[in-house]
Order: structure tokens, then C-alpha cells, then sequence
């Protein structure tokens, strides 16, 4: 009688368990591999400075669905950048450049990037559907992109910041890591000085609260000085083109897998005293 190897390699890279007294046959899929460092950004995106990186954290959450899934699942929450306003076509979106770029770093891993985006909408808005969208979307990774029209609007400081701090704790308590994305630049949003203190408010928040941080605001501020704020705005002087998505969903790819390798890295925080 032949002895079967307990392993062999079949289609699709899976390995296969063999028993050889019985015709079951379990499949055990391969973990994905990590990349070496995070996906650099396009040239026309990268502005010669590196922004946000002082806005970095581990996503443990992450690197745990990861390591224990073949599909990941991407929840960006927003207004209507996350709607999409301004891009061409649908897969010229920040979310569906999103969902693509990650694909193409992690080899053996499925991500689902699940847009939920209301134009108009401020954080207030997000914040009371996000327990909904969280429900039915179940996602590994929470993206909120907020503040414009918290800023568009004057919305109390106080009041914005404090919607922000009970949100991300209630995710903190759900065990979902997150990723904000702060306002858009451009030269007549900044005109009115609430905006940037909308902008700064999100960065003491972010800092507070050890969630990570895209700067998109400082990214395209970098980049009007090089290219004039109109290379990532559409005429409105507000809603992003198709440049501003695919650098946007750019700089989200970049962060959220230095977010993972940082989670593989480094020791595991502990937990917060009791006493």
C-alpha cells in the first residue's frame, strides 16, 4: 500500500491535508503575506514631504482579521467625498481606488472596501448611523473621513470634538480600529479661519484618542504649492477630481499598511489599569 503524503500543494496555492484511511479532505489556506514596507506613492501624489507620519498607530485589530481571514472588510464612513462627488466614474473613487490598491499589496487576501457616504452630512450625522453601518457592514477597519461641513457649517468646536472622542470610543470598546481623514485644502476653504481650527481640532482629537491620522488636508496643501490646488479640485473649489481620489485612496493605502506592519512589530500595548 502507497503512504500518502500528509501535504500536498493543489491549484490554487492551497494545501491540502490527506488522510490516508479516509476521503475527507480539509483545505488549509496559506496566511497572506505582509509586505516588506508600505506602498510608496505615485510620483504626481507625493509632494516631497512625507505628511502624517507623526499621525501613525498600530491597527491590531487589522493585523488580527488579517492573520485569521482570507477577506477583509473596509467600512468608509463619510460625506461626499466618500459619496464620491467630483470623480468621473465610480471606480474612479477614493473608496474603489482604495479597495484595488490594497488588493495589489497583500498577495492571498480579498479587501472589500464598503462605501457609506451622505453629502452634507457633518460629524454629528456620522456619528448617529455609524452603529448602524457597523452592524451590517461588520467591518475589520472603520474609515471616517469628517470635518468639512462641521467646519462649512461653524459647528461648535467643543461640541464637534466631543462627538468625536465618544465615537471613536465606542469603536475603541467595540474592538474596530479606525483611520480619520481630516478636511480637504484648498485656498478659499481656508480663507475662513474656523476651518483650520476644525482641521486642528481633528489632529488633537486623533492624538488624544492613539487612532491614525491621514492628513489630507497638509497632503493637498503640499500639493497646491507644487501643482495649484486645481491638479486635485474639481471648479466648485471644494469636492476632490480624480486625481484627489486616487491620491487620497493613495495615502489611505500607505497609512493603513504601516498601520498593520507597526501591529506586527511592535509588543502588544497593555491593558488599562483598573485601579
Amino acid at each position: 500500500m502507497l503512504r500518502a503524503l500528509p501535504y500536498v500543494l493543489a491549484a490554487g496555492g492551497l494545501l491540502v491535508l490527506v488522510h490516508a484511511s479516509a476521503t475527507q479532505q480539509v483545505a488549509l489556506t496559506a496566511p497572506a503575506q505582509l509586505p516588506a514596507a508600505p506602498p510608496a506613492l505615485s510620483s504626481d501624489c507625493n509632494a516631497g514631504t512625507t505628511v502624517g507620519e507623526p499621525y501613525r498607530r498600530p491597527l491590531r485589530g487589522l493585523g488580527r482579521a488579517i492573520r485569521d481571514h482570507q477577506s477583509v472588510k473596509v467600512l468608509a464612513i463619510g460625506s461626499s467625498s466618500t459619496v464620491g462627488v467630483g470623480a468621473s466614474k465610480p471606480s474612479a473613487t477614493y473608496v474603489a481606488k482604495l479597495e484595488s490598491d490594497l488588493d495589489g499589496v497583500f498577495k492571498g487576501l480579498n479587501f472589500e472596501v464598503v462605501g457609506r457616504g451622505k453629502s452634507g452630512e457633518e460629524a454629528e450625522g456620522q456619528s448617529a448611523r455609524m452603529k448602524r453601518e457597523v452592524e451590517e457592514v461588520k467591518p475589520d477597519l472603520v474609515v471616517w473621513q469628517v470635518g468639512t461641513n462641521d467646519a462649512i457649517d461653524q459647528v461648535d468646536i467643543e461640541k464637534f470634538k466631543n462627538c468625536l472622542r465618544r465615537t471613536l470610543a465606542w469603536l475603541r470598546d467595540n474592538r474596530i480600529d479606525v483611520v480619520l481623514v481630516d478636511p480637504q485644502y484648498g485656498d478659499e476653504l481656508t480663507k475662513n479661519t474656523y476651518y483650520q481650527q476644525v482641521v486642528a481640532a481633528i489632529v488633537e482629537v486623533a492624538r488624544e484618542a492613539r487612532v491614525l491620522l491621514v492628513d489630507r488636508f497638509q497632503a493637498e496643501k503640499e500639493l497646491s504649492r507644487e501643482h495649484g490646488e486645481r491638479f486635485f479640485l474639481t471648479s466648485d473649489n471644494l469636492h476632490m477630481n480624480d486625481t484627489g481620489h486616487r491620491c487620497m485612496a493613495e495615502q489611505l493605502a500607505r497609512a493603513i499598511v504601516g498601520g498593520i506592519l507597526q501591529a506586527n512589530s511592535e509588543p502588544t500595548e497593555p491593558a488599562p489599569s483598573q485601579n
